[in-house]
């Protein structure tokens, strides 16, 4: 009993030096705001940052007409045999238009520009064989008049 009694004093102290405070239950409604702005910003500094790292659109390829690709690759394969002639030593330069094996269809031929240049020009597109330092290159560009092999027009490789 006498634990009792001293515990109960105790108690009775206790009450008289401190006070009670009653918390009141978080109803969620700031904790909430603050979590939604929070991530509203990581959102916004995400997006800035990409933008920034994000450079400049490149332009996109032209694609060859579907209408023109069994042509293009008549002239794919032209340049390979060109080549193996060469290597042979059964084509050396100057080059005659005759003398490579270039396809020709029944409308339109390939047209002789220079020794190391000749252009096919057919609805539309116009092919480019040249020879340029040791390969032979093919390209293609849209347009509607026949032109050299160096005309400064936008030149897409035949084969991308």
């Amino acid at each position: 009993m006498l634990n009792s009694k001293h515990a109960s004093h105790h108690e009775s102290r206790l009450s008289n030096t401190m006070s009670i405070e009653q918390v009141q239950p978080a109803d969620g409604r700031g904790e909430t705001r603050y979590f939604l702005m929070v991530c509203f910003g990581v959102l916004l500094l995400a997006g800035g940052l990409l933008s920034l790292l994000h450079g400049p659109s490149k332009p996109t390829l032209s694609s060859l007409p579907e209408s023109h690709s069994n042509l293009a690759t008549q002239i794919s394969n032209a340049l390979e045999e060109i080549t193996l002639l060469e290597e042979a030593g059964m084509l050396l330069a100057p080059y005659q238009l005759k003398d490579l094996p270039l396809p020709q269809l029944a409308t339109v031929t390939f047209i002789q520009q220079n020794s190391h240049c000749f252009t096919l020009l057919h609805q539309g597109v116009l092919f480019a064989v040249q020879k340029e330092e040791s390969t032979w290159q093919a390209q293609w560009v849209n347009s509607t008049r026949q032109r050299d092999c160096h005309a400064p027009l936008d030149w897409n490789a035949l084969n991308q």
